[in-house]
């Protein structure tokens, strides 16, 4: 190897892989003011297909910041499986749920997903610097202030890529390839605050400080094929077929009218040359009596199962993992790409309050905290999967056996799990972030801190008690990227005048109108001018403050008041205008304390545990910028509000 020449550059934050991952994390760390530096070894983005299912909540996370459309535009929604066992045909609601506007998985190829998303951060202002790979990277202390930083080392080849002639050729591998003899590069030191690894299962950053991969290489040896093929099967869903050789074959249908096939091939040899010839036997035999031809042959690979997990996430709190850097897992089940994507939506928000002087660097401890335990729970359900339909042991080969005359059990064996395929129950334990009321009982589990933010139907309040003709969502209220939204349920602004006020039945000191405006208005306002993106660098390392995007100040806070209609007030108390105590919030601009009617049987207070009573104390929840509840008290009058303000401080600084 010959250097040609060694440059040194600094960026608050560096970034490893350009892929889903890392494109997201450019994305949001760039929208949230911390210029970044996105660097990815391939020249272009990988034509292949990859991973191809955007789970309801990675959905979620793409409206509410701002990335759904183009997803929308380009994939295709699918909710059912269709499953043949010994020939014999069931559909199987695999994808469907019942607790988000997204009650579907959108099947998009990852090359797509990749390209909408590096297109993103080119519009966000991060373009990906491609050709650059990774070398060395270390944490340093500065001699001169103390301070710490990241010193990494990266280099493009002068000619030609950086791919090595000895790369492995079966997917799913983690060793670290060696270097290319023969070329010549050039070499770059980037310094920087922190570093995002977003750079695969075969991670060089993770190799490079030492953080073991424990976990698994499973025995199984799976064929994947990509090409055209012409079948009596249905194949416009997901389709899983077991057939008389007891070989599970998954299909899934592609873009290009093409399809992806992954079917079990424990038989052959993986050192020896694989041919579309094996492949044909063993998708034919798999689908006996059912035709099945292969046209064409787009991609042919082996693939390994590898079930792994960082020992660490992060390495001296500046160095963090990220996406199958951190773990990888079977495919079944469609989860990887979600799990990274989700990685780093948790991480960039705590990323960005410390960058910008807002919250203390201990705060990025909860990132492994709590993406820990949703990996390893992912790797375990997509585990189960698989072994239920590749695994060559004993037990699962007579499972497979007895489900092909008796599809019900293949659909009671997997039903178990199909509720967390979504990703929608993935939820966080209590830490520094998600704190529980220190006097007040724990509420039941579906509303306690940690959980994702429900959803819901709601009507804005005008003047004189009217209603807004136009019906929104909840999650259309939590946008973001970066931001807290405070949700103030209120059910007894109906009911409660100036004058009069008292406890409900819980002992809950009820408020009123006037009193709760004076509360948003002034909490609202010390928010905002003690913590707003802009205002302070005081935790920036060296020349980095210097980096920061010259952006206005940005507020985080934003408050909505959410009101009941419970169906025991009378139809004349939301008729008579006099009865109706909320002009104070009539011309509140969104997020500045709009008020909003709660539709269909008070459905959002149910789904936050809240009691939607004539005269209730109501209760204050604090959703997360990633949308997950941070903090919740009951009542909306000035201790409660204390309580809000007192969380603040705690994870704000």
């Amino acid at each position: 190897m010959t250097t040609e020449r060694q440059t040194v550059s600094e960026v608050p934050v560096l970034i490893s892989g350009a892929g889903p991952v890392g494109a997201m994390a450019a994305i949001m760390l760039t929208r949230l003011g911390v210029p970044c530096r996105l660097i990815e070894r391939d020249m272009i983005v990988s034509p292949l297909s990859k991973a191809f299912s955007l789970h309801a909540r990675t959905l979620e996370i793409f409206e509410q910041t701002g990335l759904i459309d183009q997803f929308l535009v380009q994939g295709h929604p699918i909710s059912h499986f269709d499953v043949y066992f010994n020939n014999v045909h069931s559909v199987f609601p695999g994808l469907v749920n019942s607790i988000s506007h997204f009650n579907y998985a959108l099947f998009l190829e990852q090359r797509k997903t990749t390209a909408i998303l590096n297109d993103e951060c080119e519009k966000s202002g991060t373009k990906v610097d491609r050709g650059w790979e990774l070398m060395d990277t270390k944490v340093v202390v500065d001699g001169k202030d103390g301070k710490e930083y990241v010193e990494t080392t990266i280099r493009r080849a002068l000619d030609g890529t950086n791919k090595r002639t000895t790369e492995s050729s079966v997917l799913g591998t983690v060793e670290l390839e060696a270097d290319e003899a023969g070329k010549q590069y050039e070499t770059e030191i980037v310094r920087s605050q922190y570093l995002i690894a977003a750079d695969g299962g075969k991670s060089v950053v993770r190799h490079k400080v030492n953080i073991p991969f424990v976990g698994q290489t499973l025995e199984n040896t799976v064929i994947l094929y990509e090409g055209l093929v012409e079948t009596d099967f249905k194949l416009s869903d997901i389709t899983v077929i077991n057939g008389s050789n007891n070989k599970t074959m998954n299909i899934f249908p592609l873009s290009n009218g093409q399809v992806r096939v992954m079917i079990d091939a424990s038989e052959l040899d993986p050192k020896q040359e694989l041919t579309l010839e094996a492949f044909t036997k063993l998708a034919q035999a798999a689908a006996y009596p059912t035709r099945f031809e292969v046209k064409t042959q787009a991609w042919l690979t082996y693939y390994k199962i590898n079930e792994r997990q960082a020992a660490s996430y992060s390495h001296k709190n500046r160095i963090f993992l990220a996406g199958d850097a951190a773990h990888v897992h079977s495919p079944a089940g469609g989860q990887g790409m979600n799990l990274g994507l989700q990685d780093a939506h948790n991480l960039t928000w705590k990323m960005a309050l410390v960058i910008h002087g807002l919250a203390d660097p201990k705060i990025l401890e909860t990132y492994e905290q709590e993406r820990g335990p949703v990996a390893k729970a992912v790797i375990k359900m997509s585990s189960n999967l698989f072994a239920m339909g590749f695994s060559n042991k004993l037990a699962y080969r007579i499972i497979r056996k007895i489900v092909t005359t008796s599809i019900s059990i293949f659909v009671g064996f997997i039903a178990v799990p199909a509720g967390t395929v979504s990703m929608l129950a993935n939820r966080y334990e209590a830490n520094s972030l998600n704190q529980t009321h220190k006097a007040q009982p724990t509420p039941k589990e579906p509303y306690q801190v940690g959980q994702r933010a429900h959803d819901g139907p709601l009507r804005r309040v005008l003047a004189g008690g009217r209603k807004s003709e136009n019906e929104i969502r909840l999650h259309q209220l939590l946008y973001g990227p970066g931001n807290f939204h405070i949700l103030v349920f209120t059910s007894d602004l109906l009911s409660v005048t100036s004058a009069s006020k008292g406890k409900d039945a819980n002992g809950t000191p009820i408020t009123n109108e006037h009193e709760l405006k004076e509360n948003v208005q002034k909490y609202l306002s010390q928010w905002r001018s003690k913590w707003s993106y802009g205002t302070s660098t005081k935790h920036l390392a060296g020349s980095n403050a210097s980096l920061l995007s010259s952006t206005k100040t940005k507020p985080i806070f934003h408050i909505h008041l959410i009101a009941a209609l419970p169906e025991t007030l009378s139809a004349t108390d939301f008729k008579d205008p006099s009865k109706i105590h909320a002009d104070s919030f009539a011309d509140k601009a969104v997020g500045e304390g709009a008020l909003y009617q709660d539709e269909k049987a008070a459905i959002v207070h149910e789904r936050y545990g809240v009691t939607p009573v004539k005269a209730g104390a109501g209760a204050i929840v604090v959703v997360r910028p990633d949308t997950h509840l941070g903090y919740r008290v009951l009542g909306a009058g000035p201790e409660a509000w204390k309580d809000v303000d007192q969380y603040f401080q705690s994870i704000l600084s």
